[in-house]
């Protein structure tokens, strides 16, 4: 007897999963416990293996098709034996019931407005899902059910007609269309819910980096030395954030609708820029390390990040963000707080910024190095005083950074 492959659920908010690329093509033999596939979740892509073993008979999508979860993508089974020709089990009774629902409201409005016509699409829940993640108009597809219902089949199998639409007023070979990946796909979903859902309050603070420079001279070799890592302003900037967060620990927590959760410790998410894409390692327990473990934590996190090595417990658990421009000429930027966590701080590029000061009674122009933070936080956690407060006095940890060796 055949064995069904499942869309695995690999976390609380998955209801559809991508397969970023199939490991065995079908009619491979299988082995228990052998990686038969990889599913793209949380910016993380997580590799499935078998529970049964056999000859992959059947799969149902290719690589970046999605299905909703739990729902038969393949199978596997003794060479020659039946399977369906077309996913199985996209209709369920809770699909009917609520297809039956929305006919009845439907009759209800025609009943009540006689004068009102309704152009619905019928189709089942998890054609409407599919068809929301791959932005696909249920109007011009085809069903393939029961009375023309569309199907999830349906969705992953359709093919938008060219068409001699006014708005499609660019020629073929003026433009080139990038299909969305799976990782541009989740950071676009993630970053609107974030958009959607925060009301994000934004506060910006400029920081003389004088003597952080000048620290970090005097303690480079030091952390070398002990860690093989060169150190840089961004641990530094990390190490403050910590102790500013143990004074504020309002903006370390994440809100729901049963209220806030507010974490004891610090797991600090780092915000990593990929080539098609950003992605947010976390350094668990940063509040309990020094500049030489951070800076350990944070080069391996960023390495592994940038060579798809990291783990799922790696890429979880953040209880605050830090995202950093490095040695970008952008000196100011507004960041996105990474949904659920209360705040986020954004660091804009170094430059060199010229003041005036008057010493010895003579006036003199001097260059100073500047940063600019941003901090993003949900206003609904958090007011602007303590807002307010809370970067204040990371300014002045950065302007006299001696106190992070006590």
């Amino acid at each position: 007897m055949a064995h069904e492959i499942l869309m695995p659920k690999l976390s609380s908010t998955m209801d559809v999963g991508t397969i970023t690329v199939w490991l065995k093509e079908e009619g491979d033999r299988v082995e228990v416990g052998e990686a038969i596939f990889e599913v793209m979740t949380d910016k993380i892509a997580i590799e499935v293996e078998a529970y049964e073993e056999g000859i992959l008979l059947k799969k149902y999508i290719g690589n970046d098709g999605s299905a909703p979860v739990n729902s038969v993508i393949g199978y596997i089974g003794e060479a020659g034996e039946e399977v369906p020709a077309t996913m199985p089990g996209l209709e369920t009774s809770e699909e009917v019931i609520e297809e039956v629902v929305v006919e009845v409201k439907e009759i209800a409005t025609k009943v009540e407005e006689s004068s009102v016509k309704t152009d619905k699409v019928r189709a089942t829940p998890a054609a409407r899902r599919l068809a929301r993640l791959n932005n696909v108009d249920l109007c011009n597809v085809k069903g393939s059910g029961p009375r023309n219902r569309v199907q999830a089949q349906d969705i992953l199998s359709y093919q938008p007609a060219v068409t001699g639409s006014a708005v499609t007023t660019v020629a073929d070979d003026e433009f080139e269309l990038i299909p969305w990946t799976p990782m541009r796909k989740i950071i676009s979903e993630n970053m609107v819910q974030s958009k959607r859902e925060v009301p994000h309050v934004v506060m910006t603070a400029e920081v003389d980096m004088t003597k952080v420079v000048s620290l970090r001279k005097d303690l480079i070799s030091l952390v070398e030395e002990e860690t093989n890592e060169r150190l840089s302003y961004l641990e530094i900037i990390t190490k403050a954030t910590t102790r500013v967060l143990k004074k504020y620990p309002i903006f370390n927590s994440r809100s729901s609708e049963e209220g806030i959760y507010q974490y004891k410790h610090v797991n600090m998410g780092i915000a990593v820029a990929l080539e098609d894409g950003l992605i947010v390692p976390v350094v668990k327990n940063a509040d309990k390390k020094g500049l030489a473990e951070l800076t350990t934590d944070i080069k391996e996190l960023t390495r592994k990040a940038r060579n798809s090595q990291l783990t799922k417990d790696e890429m979880t658990g953040a209880t605050f963000t830090i995202s950093s421009l490095g040695k970008s000429k952008v000196k100011h930027f507004t960041p996105i707080i990474n949904y659920p966590e209360a705040a986020i701080l954004g660091i804009g590029g170094m430059y060199e910024k010229q003041e005036i000061i008057t010493e010895n009674g003579e006036v003199k122009v001097i260059n100073k190095p500047v940063v600019e933070l941003s901090l993003s936080f949900d206003h609904r956690v958090v007011d602007g005083a303590p807002a307010s407060n809370f970067l204040s006095d990371l300014v002045t940890i950065l302007e006299e950074p001696m106190s992070l060796l006590l």
